[in-house]
């Protein structure tokens, strides 16, 4: 997937009419915007009442456009009584808009302005992959795509009630209306599914009866004759239909562990209605790796924009939304988007870091390339050389996210906490998940179970994955007036100025160690790492006078989490894909989030409790499968092993 996104460009045609140069053609008739949404997309899907009593409805948009479509979809929702409980809209753009074009775009359509306000108030910056943006407390659920159509349709994990295929004209944009694509896009589709298209194209006629559509006119908008309006009915049951939604007997979740992993899990599958009964064996959340003072959060960089960038960005992307969202409602988090200037390790390495940043071109609110001179100025403290600079990035106080998270899972008493509990062994009885306690006793009961519980998920469940416990020192520095930098440095280690004078340097990466007291040794190396991260205004410190924390991070030998169902490796097999093995029904993880909890924590609450419900994913199929908890199990399997 091409890293560098291209925006659209603003221009009208002679009429008026929003247009475009690349494709020299109008984003909608000339009559109206709005008109030709409801009349062709809404109405060619027979919506709203298809979705009439559904509890979640799935559409799949090629070509978002100004967003009109989603827009007039929104309005409908709203104004229709018997709406699906939950909405998905999901739409591919390979040439967004800027905030800023969508605004003045927008306010040409007045009748819209109450929702694209909200649209531009939440719209994200124009980098690859996957953009999951939530409205109406949960309820419609946007997920932009900015990519080739042609690239991400066969990485979409969904199963969809209606497309709305809406390019630019098969004659100025043919590749969006390939065989290829419908082919893809049909691969998405639940039985019955529907398509609507302004075009009458005979080319896209056949594409579509070749992916299993069957094609019918119907009278178009405005001064177009007819559209198209399709049904999907393939000639034979497709051999990659999308899996059926899960069927829950029961909307109650068991989450082990309340640390990053679970408190996220938590929250999400409440925000979807699940009752969640949380059990954590310290006496209060957050007492173990995520007690630390504070933590780091920006995503990786690769010049190849390798999987761990791609899935960095994806996780980075939706903690800050879901940060934001949590602020928004009234809980407090202590944390600071001052900044992370990752400082480069020698000559060699800054001039890497730099063509990476030429050849990503990357949106500079998302990524920069500072030279030496402008780093230090950025930071506000003197660095051994320049780096790459995460605007966005900053400090977290782990256990501030886990309390709002949790203060916000317990909304309409969602949630139940059993603190200080120790889970011995999981049972599975009845379709249901028993947590039992060491004398036996069933802590808790229900249909879904998630592992969110670090390094002792081993113990539980069947994993074969590679897992090792490393500990993690950290050293805070007293507040003695010295002049700290502004931003977070990260190289070697980081060092993290905190709201009150004080700092945080760290940390340590001790294998084969379970001391969970600091030692001087750690105080004394994390010293050495701060003086490669900032030249001068260190004051002489004894590292036998300093106090810090231990935290133990999880982490799997490809150091990827470990999210989604868990496997049932009693019939796994060579050559099946990591979508097609077998699972254990009802059985997921969120572990392994090595020294990126902060990064992977949000991400992986919105990933299970999508998979739970049987909703779109929020990041390409590729990525899915690179975190899959099977896939250790897979690669074994492949190799003739057991």
């Amino acid at each position: 997937m091409r890293s560098h996104i291209v925006p659209a460009t603003l221009a009208y045609d002679v009429n008026g009419t929003p247009y475009s140069p690349e494709y020299g053609d109008v984003y909608h008739s000339a009559e109206s915007g709005p008109g030709q949404a409801r009349h062709v997309f809404l109405g060619g899907n027979d919506l709203p009442g298809r979705w009439a009593g559904t509890r979640i409805f799935t559409i799949v948009e090629t070509g978002f456009g100004l967003g009109l479509n989603f827009l007039a979809t929104w309005q409908a929702w709203r104004a229709d009584p018997a709406r699906p409980e939950r909405l998905h809209f999901v739409s591919v753009e390979k040439h967004p808009f800027t905030r800023e074009g969508l605004a003045l775009l927008h306010a040409r359509y007045p009748e819209l302005a109450p929702l694209a306000q909200q649209l531009q108030a939440a719209w994200p910056p124009l980098l690859p992959g996957l953009h999951r943006l939530h409205f109406e407390d949960g309820r419609v659920t946007l997920t932009l795509a900015f990519a080739n159509v042609a690239d991400i349709a066969t990485k979409l994990r969904l199963a969809a009630d209606a497309f709305y295929l809406d390019g630019f004209a098969p004659d100025r944009n043919p590749d969006m209306w390939a065989a290829a694509v419908m082919k893809a896009l049909a691969r998405l589709a639940r039985p019955g599914a529907t398509a609507a298209t302004y075009t009458t194209a005979r080319a896209v006629r056949d594409a579509l009866a070749a992916a299993g559509f069957a094609a019918a006119l119907r009278p178009g908008f405005g001064r177009k004759r007819d559209m198209l309006a399709a049904r999907y009915a393939p000639l034979r049951p497709p051999r990659d239909a999308p899996s059926a939604a899960p069927q829950w007997g029961e909307r109650r979740a068991i989450v082990i562990g309340a640390g990053l992993a679970g408190a996220a899990v938590a929250e999400r599958l409440t925000s979807r209605g699940w009752a969640v009964e949380l059990i954590e064996r310290r006496p209060a959340p957050a007492a173990e790796a995520s007690g630390i003072p504070a933590g780091v959060f920006h995503p990786h960089v690769s010049r190849d924009d390798s999987l761990l960038s791609r899935l960095t960005r994806a996780g980075f992307l939706l903690a800050l939304n879901r940060w934001r969202a949590l602020e928004a409602a009234g809980h407090r988090l202590g944390w600071a988007r001052c900044g992370v200037l990752q400082i480069a390790k020698d000559g060699g390495d800054e001039a890497r870091m730099a063509a990476a940043a030429r050849a990503l071109g990357l949106p500079p609110e998302y990524l920069e390339y500072l030279p030496r001179a402008t780093a230090r100025a950025r930071a506000g403290c003197d660095t051994r050389a320049g780096g790459w600079w995460f605007p966005e990035g900053g400090w977290m106080q782990p256990a501030s996210l886990i309390n709002a998270q949790l203060a916000a899972a317990a909304r309409g008493s969602r949630l139940v906490n059993h603190l200080g509990r120790v889970v011995q062994t999981l049972d599975l009885r009845d379709d249901r998940w028993e947590a039992r306690g060491p004398d036996g006793s069933v802590i808790a009961s229900a249909p879904v179970m998630v592992l969110a519980n670090s390094h002792d998920a081993a113990r539980l469940a069947r994993l074969d994955a590679p897992l090792k416990q490393v500990r993690g020192q950290l050293t805070c520095l007293p507040a003695d007036g010295q002049p700290l930098p502004r931003a977070v440095l990260a190289g070697p280690g980081h060092l993290i100025p905190l709201a009150d004078g004080a700092a945080v340097v760290g940390a340590t990466y001790d294998f084969d160690d379970d001391d969970p007291e600091p030692r001087e040794e750690g105080h004394a190396g994390n010293l050495a790492r701060l003086e490669k991260l900032q030249v001068g205004n260190h004051p002489a410190l004894d590292p036998a006078r300093l106090n810090g924390s231990v935290g133990f991070r999880c982490v799997a030998a490809d150091r990827l989490p470990l999210i989604g169902n868990l496997p049932d490796l009693s019939v796994a097999r060579a050559g099946v894909q990591a979508r097609r093995l077998p699972r254990q029904a009802g059985l997921y993880g969120a572990f392994a989030y090595a020294s990126r909890g902060l990064t992977w924590a949000a991400l992986g609450g919105e990933l299970i409790s999508s998979m739970i419900d049987g909703e779109p994913l929020p990041v390409e199929g590729d990525l899915a499968d690179a975190i899959n908890p099977g896939r250790f199990a897979l690669r074994r399997a492949r190799r003739g092993k057991n």
